[in-house]
């Protein structure tokens, strides 16, 4: 029996704007820092043999701060990454449905299927962060480990995990610097916990 944290990564300032924010390697906010020295003290007395990450810096500063107090260097994974948001990136959510409204409607409708334009649908990023996790829960099948991922690759892994429909991932919380805990056997997975954010202080929660 294996134990995975799965924590979605630090602060970044389009964060604060509710801006999608997939590939484009933004720095963590001094609260994104705050963030993950919390998950780090919160994950210190735990017996991790090592730490996986996605390769944008928001979330290997993360994975950093985890890491150090347990002596590791944290293993990059581009398959970790965020949702590839395209021609969406960096747009404010509020903006879609005057910027694009029939393509935006669709894919509210059916995130599942229908991609982002010039980026993924929630089918494919769930195709390839499975793989990564698949990978992880193989190497370490009887150890804990940590893995720092994004807001929409750990919401789809969860609805995964809990055989839940990813047309219903907005009904899973994941703010920033949350941890998801996860127990992982050969034949099945049982999530124990999702967004905890209990080490954070008040001002240090943020969606």
């Amino acid at each position: 029996m294996g134990k995975l944290y799965l924590i979605r990564h630090g602060e970044v300032t389009w964060n604060k704007r509710a801006c999608y924010t997939g590939w484009t390697d933004l720095p963590l906010t001094d609260n994104g820092v705050s963030q993950a020295v919390s998950v780090a003290e919160r994950l210190k007395p735990e017996p991790l043999e090592a730490v996986y990450c996605s390769d944008l810096q928001r979330a290997k500063v993360t994975a950093d701060q985890i890491a150090a107090s347990h002596r590791l260097t944290p293993i990059v994974d581009t398959d970790l990454r965020e949702l590839n948001y395209g021609e969406w990136e960096g747009v404010q959510e509020a903006q879609l449905p005057v910027r694009d409204p029939d393509h935006y409607a669709a894919w509210v409708a059916n995130p599942a299927e229908v991609g982002v334009p010039a980026g993924e649908s929630f089918n494919q990023l769930l195709a390839r962060v499975s793989q990564a996790m698949s990978r992880i829960m193989e190497a370490h099948p009887d150890g804990t480990v940590a893995v720092v991922a994004h807001k929409s690759a750990n919401r789809v892994m969860l609805c995964h995990w809990l055989s839940v429909n990813i047309n219903l991932y907005k009904r899973t919380g994941q703010d920033n610097g949350a941890i998801n805990t996860v127990i992982f056997n050969p034949d099945r997975v049982q999530v124990e916990g999702i967004n905890d954010t209990c080490h954070l202080s008040a001002e240090l929660v943020t969606g």
